[in-house]
């Protein structure tokens, strides 16, 4: 990957737009930290209900993270931004790259590939423009080209929001709305810091305004480099971590020939590297007038990170690498809104495996959406398409035997329409309704997703709101289009692993109830409560034939009878006792329980009684482990001279058990019964924890900073992530740049 040194490249997918100033924050100049708590109360917020309001008035659990927030917490990423709200539960997989889940219903069911651990239920954008990969599900977020100087807010949607999202918007919503440009005629911002564990982090942009400040662009770049807290990887035959030269692959092993890694395997040609990535991005926005506004985007990102997602049969870290463009393109005017946008280029799911995960990828989105307004009440029709297309054939040598994970051009696509009514049924009493019809090309099913709300304000003190939701997640490729097999019958062995095109597709009923309040001046209170039940997810599963002459594995993607029940609640209260001072502590309570679970007790292979050689299962109804009963933290931000800024957060988790699909595996049942003094392990117990991050930063020449930034400043090594690298203290120093 080399990074595009030009603007031109970055151009060369950029749309023309229409774009309204609620979406998109075309004004970067607000300065949130001197906000009271009031003027906080009032910060507008638009992903709630796709209009522009108040968040104290927001008829949904939801939170806005603003960008002093961000540049005053230290977050490196974006993804360590979202330890600053209630809901959502973060963890370190290695230096810089994080699981992201919100409310949990993760890893389900336990004992999956790695995979299946992906947040592939929630629903992140940047400026309304999708980010989730439709290949296996989830956010890449070292994909994301943007970065934390480019963000002006982040809004945040808890809970099942298809009907006015689409598909995907099953456990929430993120949208991160990106700077345009300020008033002035020119302007440059950045951040610049390095540290230890060989991190470097860097973004930098500048802006301009022009013809009146009707014409606005902006152009940044990004850079970020770091290595791993620890170069040794969980063993799963030992069941510690050992030098990658020391693991074996499960599936081959021989007690008497281990047959470790050798030195040099492409796999872990830099053991060293967690995260490597750059990007650059361009914007330009012409206003019209206050009904119509003009807007440009392009961008591109190159990223290679060390973290945990395609199932290796050694450890769970393997390398991911991508490279792609981007556009969006928005439309506001008189009423309409149109919306296009998507991405083109490639990612390396298995990067050096020698296993062709590598495949093209273009995807295209595009909605167009209508407000009507008659009196007190607001209608926003609207109809959308989306097509995502992945080849992977360009990368398979049909002469030296190569096999990739689909074989051929796969494509999803999807038309919905839709419609949202608002109504102000009286000064205290306001109703939403939305219902979105879903249509894709697999499966052959229409899918129906709604969402009902309702707000009673008493008084401009306190909110009350319910809400009862029904969402889906889209389809993915590999779970409808997966072919890829190992061995031939000839050989003896013949193992494939196949998707299914009429598989159901997971879904979602939430019902939420909350409660906001300013019970004083400087003090705040939000609740959500929500009882959710989650169906038809889909897991691989495995059967033997012998039938034939030969071993017939075959590995195919089904939908479970197991559903999730979950119950819980997130509470945050921010007191704000003065312009310089303010805290915020926030948790969330749950408890998940797995129904009709199909709990493994006999693996492939290993004859039953009866002489079957197929998994065996028993349905359980067990509390699912792997999402903590209570996360949380809490934030204290002190300004005590203008000049200076110190913040502190501690983020905590109740235990956690994380289950790999080692621990079902044939290996690990044979092992067990049969070696002496076998360790090894799929389970990892994840024992409570507390992390502290700071940042001091001290104000040189009038918005330029220094600063000092320590992640898990008292080093706790424990790992966030079940099997995963064990976290280190990270300390920086760097600049805060405003010209």
């Amino acid at each position: 990957m080399k990074l595009k040194t030009t603007l031109f490249s970055a151009l060369a997918l950029m749309s023309v737009s229409l774009t309204s100033n609620a979406q998109f924050g075309m004004n970067d100049t607000t300065n949130y930290s001197s906000f009271s708590l009031e003027e906080l109360m009032n910060v507008e917020i638009v992903a709630v209900s796709k209009k522009a309001e108040s968040s104290f008035d927001a008829p949904l659990a939801s939170s806005i993270i603003t960008k002093d927030e961000i540049i005053n917490s230290g977050a490196t990423t974006i993804e360590e931004v979202f330890r600053l709200v209630p809901g959502f539960i973060v963890r370190e997989e290695s230096n810089g790259n994080y699981d992201v889940h919100m409310r949990g219903n993760d890893n389900v069911p336990p004992g999956s590939f790695s995979f299946n651990t992906e947040n592939s239920m929630s629903l992140v954008m940047v400026d309304g423009r999708k980010v989730f990969s439709n290949i296996n599900g989830g956010t890449f977020w070292e994909n994301i080209p943007v970065t934390i100087t480019d963000i002006e807010r982040i809004e945040i949607v808890r809970g099942a929001s298809s009907a006015l999202y689409g598909s995907n918007a099953v456990s929430g919503v993120v949208n991160i709305i990106t700077k345009k440009s300020p008033t002035k005629r020119f302007a440059a911002d950045g951040n610049l810091q390095a540290g230890t564990a060989n991190t470097k982090v860097g973004d930098f942009g500048i802006s301009s305004t022009s013809a009146n400040s009707k014409l606005k662009t902006r152009l940044s770049a990004n850079y970020e480099q770091r290595d791993r807290f620890s170069n040794d990887y969980y063993n799963f035959i030992q069941g510690k971590y050992t030098p990658y030269t020391q693991l074996n692959d499960y599936n081959s092993y021989d007690p008497s020939n281990p047959r470790y890694v050798k030195v040099g395997d492409s796999k872990f040609a830099d053991n060293q590297l967690a995260k490597k990535r750059q990007a650059i991005n361009a914007w330009a926005s012409y206003e019209v007038n206050d009904k119509v506004n003009f807007s440009v985007y392009g961008g591109y990102q190159g990223a290679l990170s060390q973290t945990v997602f395609m199932e290796t049969t050694m450890t769970p870290l393997s390398f991911r690498e991508s490279e792609s463009y981007s556009y969006n393109a928005i439309a506001n005017a008189y009423g309409f809104n149109v919306q296009v946008s998507g991405n083109t280029g490639f990612q390396d799911l298995y990067k050096g495996s020698g296993v062709k995960a590598k495949y093209d990828i273009n995807t295209i989105d595009a909605l167009v959406e209508y407000d009507y307004v008659v009196g007190d009440l607001t209608l926003r029709p609207g109809v959308s398409y989306q097509n995502s297309k992945f080849d992977d054939t360009p990368y398979i040598e049909e002469a030296e035997g190569d096999k990739g994970y689909v074989n051929k051009l796969v494509e999803l696509t999807n038309f919905a329409y839709y419609l949202r009514g608002d109504y102000m049924a009286t000064e205290k009493i306001r109703l939403i309704a939305a219902l979105r019809m879903d249509s894709y090309n697999h499966p052959g099913d229409d899918y129906l997703s709604y969402q009902f709300i309702g707000t009673y304000k008493p008084n401009k003190a306190n909110l009350i709101r319910a809400s009862y939701s029904k969402a889906n997640r889209g389809p993915v490729a590999i779970d409808f289009y997966a072919n890829y097999s190992e061995g031939a019958p000839e050989y003896g062995v013949f193992a494939q692993y196949l998707g299914d095109v009429n598989l159901k597709l997971p879904t979602t009923n939430t019902l939420e109830l909350g409660y906001r309040s300013q019970i004083t001046k400087q003090l705040q209170l939000d609740f959500e409560g929500y009882y959710s039940l989650t169906n038809d997810f889909t897991a691989f599963r495995s059967s033997l034939d012998i039938s034939q002459g030969y071993q017939h594995f075959v590995t195919k993607y089904e939908n479970l009878d197991l559903s999730s029940e979950q119950m819980g609640g997130s509470a945050s209260l921010l007191f704000a006792p003065s312009k310089k001072m303010q805290f915020r502590v926030f948790a969330t309570i749950q408890q998940t329980t797995l129904k009709d679970l199909s709990k493994q007790f006999k693996p492939l292979g290993i004859p039953s009684s009866t002489g079957n050689l197929n998994p065996e299962y028993e349905l359980v109804d067990q509390k699912h482990e792997n999402t903590p009963d209570v996360f949380g933290g809490l934030t204290g931000n002190y300004k005590p001279i203008e000049k200076l800024n110190v913040f502190m957060g501690v983020n905590f988790y109740s235990k956690q058990t994380y289950v790999n699909a080692y621990e079902n595996s044939t290996t690990h049942y044979a092992l067990s019964n049969s070696m002496p003094g076998y360790m090894g392990s799929g389970i990892a117990e994840i024992p409570a924890s507390v992390r502290v991050n700071a940042k001091v930063s001290y104000k040189v020449y009038k918005d330029n900073s220094v600063f000092v930034n320590g992640r898990n400043i008292f080093g706790s090594t424990n790992p966030e992530f079940g099997l995963a690298d064990p976290t280190g203290a990270l300390y920086l120093v760097g600049v805060t740049i405003n010209l």
